[in-house]
C-alpha cells in the first residue's frame, strides 16, 4: 500500500522545525502482559489535502510570459485542491481518521504485547499517549506522486505518576498507491495529484479508514518493537 520514499530537502526542513525531540525507551523497567493500558490522543480532526506546490505559482520578473502561465496554471491546480479539501471534509464528518487511528493502535498493541485495553487513563496502569501535530495527503507537484504525511510523537507513561517509559518521533512520508483507494490498477500504480484532486467522496472515504489503519500499524509496530528489543 505505501512504498517508502527519500524525503525531498523542503519537508525534511519543515518537519524539522515540528519534531524537538529525541527517542527514549524505558520499557524494560515494566512488563505488559496482564497490565491494562489506555490511550490518549491530540490528533488533528481532520486530515489536509495539497496538490501541487506553492512554489508553481512563483513570480519571476524576467519571464512575465512564464510567469503568467504558471500563475494560471498553479490557481487551476488550487481550485481542484480546494475541491478535494470540501469533499474531504464533507468525508471526514462521516469517518473519525483520529478516533480510529487511536483505538486501532491500541488494540494492535494489547494484540501483540498482551496487555487489556482500557477506556479511560483513570482505569489503567499505563498511557499510550499519541500527539500527531500534522497528517494528510500531499502532492508536491500536480503531475507527482502522492505522500501520506504523518508528524508528532508517541509516548507510553506510568499512568499514576506520569512517567515517561517510551517516547518515539512520528516522521512518516510514504507514497500511496490507488489500492488505497480502492482504484483499478494502472502502470506505476501510483495516485498523483491531479488523480487525488479527481477523487470522489467515496473513493476518499475509503481512502481515509485505510489509511489510518496503516498509520496505527505505524505507530504499533513501534512500540511493539522497542518493547521487545527491551527484554
Amino acid at each position: 500500500m505505501f512504498r517508502a520514499l527519500a524525503r525531498p530537502a523542503l519537508l525534511l526542513a519543515a518537519l524539522a522545525a515540528v519534531s524537538g525531540c529525541s527517542a527514549s525507551n524505558r520499557l524494560g523497567e515494566v512488563a505488559l502482559p496482564g497490565r491494562r493500558v489506555a490511550v490518549a490522543a491530540a490528533i488533528p480532526p481532520a486530515p489536509r489535502v495539497q496538490a501541487g506546490s506553492p512554489l508553481e505559482a512563483g513570480v519571476n520578473p524576467w519571464d512575465p510570459v512564464g510567469t503568467a502561465v504558471r500563475r494560471e496554471t498553479s490557481e487551476a491546480k488550487r481550485r481542484q485542491a480546494v475541491r478535494a479539501q470540501a469533499r474531504l471534509d464533507s468525508v471526514v464528518a462521516r469517518v473519525d481518521v483520529a478516533d480510529r487511528i487511536a483505538r486501532r493502535t491500541l488494540a494492535r498493541t494489547a494484540q501483540a504485547l498482551g496487555f487489556a485495553p482500557a477506556d479511560r487513563p483513570a482505569d489503567a496502569d499505563f498511557v499510550l499517549d499519541l500527539r500527531v501535530r500534522d497528517y494528510g495527503l500531499v502532492a508536491d507537484s500536480f503531475e507527482g506522486d502522492t505522500f501520506f504525511v504523518l508528524v508528532g510523537e508517541a509516548l507510553f507513561l506510568d499512568a499514576q505518576t506520569g512517567a515517561e517509559l517510551w517516547r518515539t518521533d512520528l516522521d512518516e512520508r510514504e507514497v500511496v498507491d490507488r489500492t488505497v483507494f480502492r482504484l483499478p490498477a494502472i502502470p506505476g500504480n501510483v495516485v498523483t495529484g491531479r488523480a487525488l484532486a479527481a477523487l470522489s467522496s467515496g473513493e476518499m472515504a475509503a481512502g481515509l479508514q485505510r489509511l489510518g489503519d496503516l498509520a496505527a500499524e505505524r505507530i504499533a509496530a513501534r512500540l511493539v518493537r522497542d518493547y521487545e528489543r527491551s527484554r
